[in-house]
């Protein structure tokens, strides 16, 4: 599986601004899942729906690269509250904990890992930037600049991109249909809650 490492920089770098410019459609995910009451969903938007030919090392181009959007939906109402809270403090926010990623071909499973996000971001360090942030100044606040790094959270009444990852079709992967799946782990006013999403079927040729 190729994921996106930008330790490989140039290469990456590059193909990822040509995909952002060259295959900026948009598509919708196939899917959508919430936590009964919960006021939670996710769904998950492709950059590029293919058909994705194979590539290799410096072959690749943005033809063979699509991102998965994995937005989250807070419906739950925001709380007039008077502390001044971070993110993750602020009441009915879904902290986000980590995500499952799974890629599905041809309905079986292909690979999954598990990825954490800051401040504990997991070895795929290259992720660490793909969530949205919670940084603050510390308590007591601490002078610029702010460093003080904690998980990120969706806000109530927010649609934000919880995560987002790329993949490339690699010249060694089976063809097939690709289904990209994710779950998000999280809390909601301490409590535990999971969402999942998966993307729209994307046919490697």
């Amino acid at each position: 599986m190729k994921r996106l490492f930008f330790a490989t920089a140039a290469l990456v770098a590059a193909v990822a601004v040509t995909a952002v410019l060259v295959r900026g459609e948009l598509a919708t995910s196939s899917a959508k899942a919430a936590s009964p009451g919960s006021g939670l969903s996710a769904y998950v938007v492709l950059t590029n729906r293919g058909p994705l030919p194979p590539c290799s090392g410096p072959d690749c181009t943005a033809a063979s690269l699509t991102w998965e959007y994995v937005h989250v939906v807070n419906s739950n109402d925001p709380v007039n509250e008077l502390s001044e809270s971070p993110r993750t403090n602020v009441p009915n926010a879904l902290v986000l904990t980590s995500v499952d990623e799974v890629v599905l071909v041809d309905g079986k499973v292909w690979s999954q890992e598990t990825l954490t996000p800051p401040p504990n971001a997991s070895d795929r360090l290259s992720t660490s930037g793909r969530w949205p942030a919670t940084v603050t100044c510390g308590n007591p606040p601490a002078p610029p600049p702010c460093a003080t790094v904690l998980n990120p959270a969706i806000l109530p009444g927010e649609n934000t991109v919880g995560f987002y990852d790329g993949f490339f079709h690699g010249s060694t992967e089976p063809k097939g249909s690709y289904v990209f799946q994710f779950t998000l782990h999280g809390t909601l006013n301490g409590e535990p809650v999971d969402l999942t999403a998966s993307s729209k079927a994307i046919q490697m040729t």
